[in-house]
């Protein structure tokens, strides 16, 4: 095979797998094609066919019918791919050397549109449109002090210097990040209509008006309400995350400084692109604010890789901490410092073919971050305010039941004394109450599932933050056949069978400890017959039911997998269907001692602790499974015996039993 050959067939490998890839790394891929005479032939038609759009245009308006005939029986469709992809980086290449080559006329295009933005020539217009946005600032703080100044004796008496809980830390925290983003939302409108007072009716000026004021209130925004209450440098008995008090000042003052810088980068690009600045200038700007961006979050990434990878273990002992989080801790802002570059490349391609928004590509994983944060929040607040209702009305049946009980010991202590005691002749046989150890045998609320739900909604949030991360890089993530889409569903699958497997074993688990049982039975002391403490029927059961219930779900949630990778799984259904009458015909012994168990447990005959005999075999159950049981003999052989081979069961644990 000669190199020509071996280059197209490595073409048409190339572009057959572009058709999976997003838009968005297509476009990446044709910045880097190499320029062969093939892709130049392949732009060569592209081109032609440009040259003849419009001979068509003007036959199909009169009326005629166009016919494009290719030049072989069916159209090749990696010819046509790689002709688009070629055309798509010569594009690229024509816009940057066009953008590069007007850059020295960059001020003067800029003067240029802001004079002609003017209605009498001048820059008058400019000057009068940011005075009135200050004014309108000022304007609007006026309100936004007086509630600041009113709601600040409320926040103290909110203000509890040592929370019982994370809810009540992210309540407060949440609470003030509410009361704020309203505070500049009433500036904002004040300002604005502050502004609208001196309004000329010039278009450029209310631009220029809009822009100021929404990027200062963006400004606080970012500031005040998301990272001053993430970061918490002035409460640090509400911080949420693992920062110490040096570390988040230094880390709210770091972050202060930069926003300001990539705010008015962004509200300059958009308000020039507003008041009608030519398109390679608005490109140039938003490559070079993006990059600017882009260098911030890394210095601050590197900055700040030591005490942020302190947030990402948390609190504790690192040791203690899962080997993934212990490395994604030590080179998370290398990850990060890749994804900026990559995200910077991607945008500015976005930018010179008028593609979508790159800015929202670059802050992505910062929305996606905040946005988790503040949502995970309130789910914990909910949770928290939820099993709070209920704790509330558990202690009212709880005290209604004790003030009951109190009357009923009240009237026996006064039929005790004589008062409306027995008559002459009668008896009267008093069951005293408990002393004060009874009391404490009172019903105890026990919150089984909030910490199961707590934990479900951090994955369940991140899960979601991740999908919209892979949307914002054009990955549609809802479409069949992707192979992304299938991770995303295997993930959910994953979560979906994780929270199942964890509620059945916290409410198993709550069960058998309210039942007062370990994970064993207790048998007897060595040398002490029939010694064995019964454990409750519902303790017997529970183990087996957790087995049963734990493999179906997982074996519904393999199922669901690998249906979700391709797999066809009717054929897995018939062959275990197959399996089964094979299992039924040639385990006829295994299927008998797995009904008979059923049938015993069923009637009660026994229970894990209780003392048995079966025959010439004696002792206490000490562990009891689908096929069989285990008896711990009272000298201390353990007997393990078939519930099939069962034919007649003497309990001696039960109500009572006479010894000679």
């Amino acid at each position: 095979m000669t190199r020509s050959e071996l280059a197209w067939a490595w073409r048409g490998q190339f572009f057959s797998a572009s058709k999976r890839v997003p838009a968005w790394l297509g476009m990446l891929l044709a910045a880097l094609i190499v320029l062969t005479p093939a892709a130049a032939s392949a732009q060569e038609a592209v081109i032609d066919a440009q040259a003849l759009e419009p001979m068509m245009e003007k036959a199909r308006e009169d009326g005629m019918t166009v016919i494009i005939v290719t030049p072989g029986d069916e159209a090749d469709e990696e010819e046509i791919e790689e002709a688009s992809m070629a055309a798509m980086a010569l594009d690229l290449r024509t816009e940057v050397r066009r953008i590069v080559s007007n850059a020295p006329n960059y001020v003067d295009e800029a003067l240029a549109t802001l004079r002609a933005a003017s209605p009498d020539g001048t820059l008058n217009w400019l000057y009068f449109a940011i005075a009135m946005a200050i004014v309108g600032i000022i304007v609007g703080n006026v309100p936004a002090w007086y509630i600041r100044r009113r709601g600040r004796e409320y926040f103290r008496s909110m203000y509890n210097p040592e929370p019982a809980n994370n809810a009540e830390k992210i309540s407060y925290l949440l609470f003030r990040a509410a009361m704020i983003l309203v505070n500049m939302t009433i500036l904002f409108f004040v300002a604005m209509a502050a502004a609208l007072i001196f309004d000329t009716g010039h278009d450029p000026s209310r631009q220029t008006i809009f822009a100021i004021v929404a990027g200062y209130v963006a400004y606080y925004v970012i500031r005040y309400v998301i990272y001053l209450n993430m970061a918490a440098p002035d409460v640090p008995t509400h911080r949420m995350i693992n920062l110490s008090d040096e570390d988040a000042k230094t880390s709210y003052r770091d972050w202060y400084m930069i926003l300001p810088v990539i705010v008015i980068v962004i509200s300059f690009s958009n308000w020039m692109l507003a008041i009608g600045m030519s398109p390679d200038a608005h490109k140039l700007t938003l490559i070079g604010g993006m990059l600017l961006a882009v260098l911030l979050f890394g210095i601050v990434a590197v900055k700040e890789r030591v005490m942020f990878g302190g947030v990402i273990l948390g609190a504790g002992d690192p040791t203690s901490k899962p080997g993934w989080r212990r490395a994604l801790a030590s080179v998370w802002h290398i990850l990060v410092l890749i994804y900026l570059a990559v995200a910077w490349v991607v945008g500015s391609i976005q930018v010179l073919l008028d593609g979508p928004s790159p800015l929202i590509i670059i802050t992505a994983p910062l929305i996606a971050f905040i946005v988790g944060m503040g949502v995970y929040g309130i789910a914990i607040v909910v949770i928290d305010r939820f099993y709070r209702s209920r704790r509330r009305r558990f202690d009212e049946k709880v005290a209604l039941a004790l003030a009951e009980k109190a009357r009923e010991e009240a009237a026996l202590q006064q039929a005790q004394n004589g008062v409306g005691g027995p008559t002459e002749g009668e008896e009267m046989v008093v069951n005293a109450p408990g002393g004060p150890d009874k009391l404490a045998d009172q019903p105890v609320f026990k919150p089984v599932f909030k910490g199961l739900f707590e934990q479900a909604a951090g994955i369940f949030i991140s899960i979601v933050a991740v999908g919209f991360l892979l949307s914002t890089w054009d990955v549609n993530v809802g479409e069949r056949g992707n192979p992304i889409t299938a991770f995303m569903d295997i993930l959910m699958v994953v979560f979906v069978a994780w929270f199942l497997y964890r509620a059945v074993v916290v409410f198993v688990n709550a069960q058998l400890e309210e039942q007062g049982i370990e994970a064993e039975a207790t048998p007897g002391e060595p040398g002490e017959e029939m010694s064995g403490q019964g454990a409750s029927r519902l303790a017997t059961l529970l183990p087996l039911i957790r087995i049963v219930l734990v493999t179906t779900i997982f074996a519904m949630a393999g199922m669901i997998i690998l249906s979700s990778l391709g797999v066809d799984i009717a054929p897995l259904f018939a062959g275990a269907g197959v399996v089964g009458l094979a299992v039924g015909f040639g385990a006829q012994t295994l299927i008998r001692d797995i009904f008979s168990g059923g049938f015993f447990l069923a009637d009660d005959a026994f229970r894990r602790g209780e003392y048995i005999e079966l025959g010439d075999i004696r002792g206490a159950v000490e562990k009891i499974s689908l096929r069989s049981f285990q008896l711990r003999h009272h000298n201390g052989p353990l007997h393990t015996i078939p519930f099939g081979e069962i034919t007649q069961l003497t309990n001696y644990s039960r109500d009572w039993v006479m010894m000679k």
